[in-house]
């Protein structure tokens, strides 16, 4: 291997290059110097650089190491380098990338981050002066020749730029620094957005969404002024670069860490949880004497997290979580006392930093009891899971090739700099933007986790969230433009109504509709017994110990009033669940009427809402395309009794409810509904109940998931926790590349979590 720096100046020309360079750019953990390769290094690797570990590319092509002081030559030595067919490592204290030709990476099945396509090298007389700060800066018209040179070079449009990055007056070093970011950016799907333009509620960055098939591609302008000979004709210098993004992503962030704790302990009776919890305790203070308290903490969670994956035939589980070592220390103590009651009492605990347990597990093989549930319409907020992508960046990566992961998530509204945008959407996006939100969850679930229900059911529109995502559908995609324009919800029950129009027999000339919904606390048989005396007003939804009545919003008002009753307005135009939507029935089959897989789920039973009473529908009993579009217009065009539907999922054995969608609102109507029944003196043993949010409005994205697996784990759902292990392996390997760096000079703020992996 051969070090050595760049220091050549290039010439005061543009680049005459007209073929796309084709150099793949990997993103590298700060400290890590490739040229010290060496049986340290390599322990590494596996963990921080796998791809790039199992091609042995370090041992068999030679490496030229550049430390970046002179940018424009160390870029043009890099490239003269990268043509003789060695490999690159480019880096400053805080930056660093190995590049490569591109051929090159895909011979040894290496996934690049980037690729950079085109680098033009404008000097060119011409500057302009700034009369605020006295300083000259590169000519529009120099940078605007030296992009398009480079776009030329990238057989690359104008319009095909998905953004461009202006740099101005930044030295050999901060230039970069600045690009690498930009490459960081692509590799991890990042949009940011700018901090002046957002509220403190807002989130910070999102996914980086993009129109179906379209690659995100950059295209950086370096700009600089300097002085030549002739003092009143200054030299403007411009560096411009055209960067797609690669086939590979930034490995996923670690979902647990040495801010975010999770242990679980694992035993088949009291006396042996405690003793297992008196050995964690234990070990967590003996942690105060390590020398690398992190790294020790990072290995303790892998390797008990090792042990539980070795231990699933216990019986009983508790997870533990909390935000530091003391705290964790807390809850293992408060728990140890909880703990002869919850077995005594055969009840749950948990605790608000997410520890939980149960002494009566739902979700065991035996018990068969687990169930995924499918929120409506009208659940997803501003800014939903603006974190995740950085944490499943593989499911995400699988998304967006299946189909336009922007449409299906809506992302110009969910993501809108205006939260005012998102609650005043249309039905038609609300509905795809819910059921987008309910098929990723589920694939996070199922495809990360393992994890299979036995029963799923949906509310209201929930019900094509489970055909959707439950590999039913076989193009659940093709129902994403179909819904924003069909008549069905543009006018029909939505917008002008024209379904209701026809059912109250009302012509052109007659006023429009002025609809409206509302929650009301009441039991349905006093509702139902007005409801004569309204013909424009209907019971929409039962639901524990509410109600949602809709219609005419004069009538529906008056019907509160002799109801007694105060009912909150929900503002919103859906005549769903109402008897005028009858008129559309035969148009929501045929909409509804999809073409299924060819091998359909065999261990899940789909029950539905359909015409009030549940019913079980699965693959054993003949599933087909017309059942369920039928199953789906029966719920559309009825009222709905969640209530029911609970209680006959109860009865065929579901008892774990998970609910798979933006916020937590079905857990909280099931919460309501298990209540409900023991005040009215039902047998615990009748109507089994416990709920599990994946997602929740407010909360953090992962420590909501995080919580939600701790209840699984113990409600001994089979699940692999493989995911977790992953991500503390790369953080394991962090920690001692960190340690390493650490006695060489460099800070921790310098070694950033970045690894290779490659899109599958």
């Amino acid at each position: 291997m051969v070090n050595s720096t760049a220091s050549n100046s290039v010439s005061d020309q543009v680049i005459k290059s007209e073929m796309p360079l084709r150099i793949a750019l990997l993103v590298l953990p700060t400290p890590l110097d490739l040229s010290l390769y060496n049986a340290e290094n390599a322990k590494l690797l596996p963990h921080l650089l796998p791809e790039l570990y199992r091609s042995k590319l370090l041992e068999t092509t030679e490496l030229v190491s550049i430390k970046v002081d002179d940018f424009e030559a160390n870029l043009t030595a890099t490239i003269e380098s990268i043509e003789q067919g060695k490999i690159v490592q480019i880096s400053t204290e805080t930056s660093s990338l190995l590049m490569m030709p591109a051929l090159t990476a895909a011979q040894n099945r290496i996934h690049p981050h980037a690729v950079l396509a085109a680098m033009q090298i404008q000097t060119e007389a011409g500057l302009v002066t700034s009369a605020l700060t006295d300083t000259c800066i590169a000519d529009s018209c120099v940078v605007d020749s030296c992009m398009k040179s480079a776009l030329n070079q990238a057989k690359r449009k104008q319009e095909n730029v998905s953004k461009r990055i202006d740099l101005p007056e930044l030295s050999s070093t901060e230039q970069f620094d600045a690009v690498c970011e930009q490459i960081k950016d692509l590799a991890s799907r990042t949009h940011h957005r700018d901090a002046t333009s957002i509220s403190p509620k807002q989130a910070t960055s999102h996914y980086w969404f993009t129109d179906h098939h379209q690659a995100r591609v950059l295209a950086i302008n370096l700009t600089n002024a300097s002085q030549s000979s002739s003092k009143t004709q200054p030299a403007a210098s411009c560096i411009s670069f055209v960067v797609s993004q690669g086939s590979g992503f930034i490995a996923a962030k670690s979902i647990i860490n040495e801010q975010r704790l999770q242990f679980v302990v694992c035993a088949d009776n009291q006396a042996e949880l405690v003793a297992e919890l008196d050995a964690l305790q234990a070990k967590l203070t003996a942690l105060a004497s390590k020398p690398r308290l992190r790294d020790s903490l990072l290995t303790l969670m892998r390797d008990n997290l090792l042990a539980f994956e070795a231990s699933t035939n216990r019986t009983y589980a508790i997870t533990l979580q909390a935000s530091s070592i003391k705290a964790m220390q807390q809850e293992l103590d408060a728990i140890a006392l909880a703990l002869p009651k919850m077995m005594d009492e055969k009840s749950q605990y948990r605790t608000p930093a997410g520890s939980y347990f149960t002494a009566e597990p739902l979700g065991t093989t035996d018990q068969s009891g687990l169930a995924f549930v499918y929120p409506g319409v009208g659940t997803v907020y501003s800014d939903m899971f603006s974190e995740l992508h950085g944490y499943f960046p593989s499911l995400y990566s699988q998304l967006e090739r299946e189909g336009d992961l922007k449409s299906m998530f809506q992302a110009e509204a969910i993501y809108n700099l205006d939260p005012k945008v998102t609650p005043a959407m249309p039905l038609g996006d609300l509905a795809i933007a819910g059921v987008g939100s309910s098929y990723l969850l589920t694939q996070l679930l199922v495809k990360e986790f393992g994890i299979t229900p036995n029963f799923a059911l949906g509310y209201s529109m929930g019900e094509a969230s489970m055909w959707a995502s439950l590999g039913v559908w076989k193009d659940p995609h093709a129902l994403i433009e179909k819904t924003k324009t069909d008549p069905l919800f543009t006018r029909a029950i939505s917008g002008k109504l024209t379904a209701v129009r026809r059912a109250w027999q009302l012509n052109e000339a007659d006023a429009e509709i002025v609809w409206n919904s509302f929650v009301v606390r009441s039991a349905a048989a006093p509702i139902k017994a007005l409801l004569p005396k309204f013909p424009h007003a209907y019971l929409a939804i039962v639901q524990g110990d509410t109600c949602v009545i809709a219609g005419c919003e004069t009538q529906c008002r008056e019907l509160l009033t002799q109801l007694g009753k105060r009912g909150i307005a929900a503002n919103r135009v859906t005549a769903m669940h109402t008897t005028p939507a009858m008129e559309e029935h035969s148009n929501v089959a045929q909409f509804y009427q999809q073409p299924l897989e060819a091998s359909l789920p065999t261990e899940i039973k789909f029950i539905s809402a359909a015409s009030g009473d549940s019913k079980v529908t699965n693959s054993h009993g003949g599933l087909d395309s017309q059942t369920i579009a039928n199953s789906i217009a029966d719920t559309f065009c009825n009222t709905l009794d969640f209530t029911a539907l609970i209680h006959s999922a109860q009865k065929q054995g579901a008892k774990l409810f998970v609910e798979l969608g933006a916020d937590r609102q079905n857990c909280t109507l099931i919460d309501k509904i298990a209540k409900q029944d023991r005040q009215c003196g039902a047998q615990s043993t009748d109507y089994l109940c416990c709920t599990v949010p994946v997602n929740a409005k407010g909360g953090d994205d992962i420590t909501t998931l995080l919580k939600a697996l701790g209840q699984l784990i113990s409600h001994r759902v089979p699940l692999t926790t493989q995911p977790l292990i992953d991500g503390l392996n790369r953080e394991i390997a962090q920690s001692q590349l960190q340690a390493v760096s650490t006695a060489q000079g460099v800070t921790a703020e310098q070694v950033t979590n970045l690894t290779l992996q490659g899109e599958v």
